[in-house]
């Protein structure tokens, strides 16, 4: 499945991407998706963001669907789905 992946803020400066597809398999979840991202961008992110031993991003690294909202780690991805790498921030 094809899965478009935006870069805004902080994160398209640390990339120097605007946008990249990411190709998985049809059974990919989230996670596996943050895994790809952080394995091709993570020698260009700041100490502690990924984990490369781990294949984990931090914990303020989250998915959101465009036009709808965070993706949860148990949910699915869709072909087509188009998706941006945020920091979930704390307050209110």
């Amino acid at each position: 499945m094809l899965v478009t992946v935006r870069f805004a803020g902080l994160f398209r400066r640390y990339t120097g991407e605007r946008e990249r597809d990411f190709d998985l398999p049809d059974a990919a979840g989230p996670a596996d998706l943050l895994r790809m991202i952080g394995n091709e961008y993570g020698g260009r992110l700041p100490p502690g963001l990924f984990d490369a031993e781990t294949g984990r991003f931090h914990r303020s690294v989250r998915l959101a669907r465009v036009g709808s909202g965070t993706i949860g780690e148990n949910d699915a991805l869709s072909d087509g789905d188009e998706v941006i790498v945020i920091f979930a921030l704390a307050g209110g």
